[in-house]
């Protein structure tokens, strides 16, 4: 079996063009900048309405995992995908952090 795929946006959403529609509203926590986006969907949009993150930037943290909280290595590799233990100790680690 052979298949071939299309990972350009652009081409999906000419048919959606062809269509003619009135409005088309897209939204979502991340297509900024709208340029790329309009670029990506081969279009230029009229209206445009970009609002300011609403996270502030000391609600976030970023942390690296190296280990669970059951001791499991913290190893996503495609040998490591039926590694259920790990897979349970990412969850619990993650449940406990809430």
């Amino acid at each position: 079996m052979f298949g071939f795929w299309c990972f350009n946006a652009g081409v999906g959403f000419k048919k959606i063009q062809c269509l003619n529609p009135r409005s088309v509203i897209l939204t979502s926590g991340t297509l900024s900048p709208l340029q790329s986006f309009e670029s990506e969907l081969q279009m230029e949009f009229k209206q445009k309405l970009e609002n300011p993150h609403v996270i502030n930037s000391d609600q976030v943290q970023i942390s690296i995992l190296k280990r669970g909280l059951g001791s499991s290595e913290f190893k996503f590799d495609f040998l490591s995908r039926d590694n259920h233990e790990m897979i349970d100790d990412l969850a619990t680690t993650i449940g406990k952090m809430a």
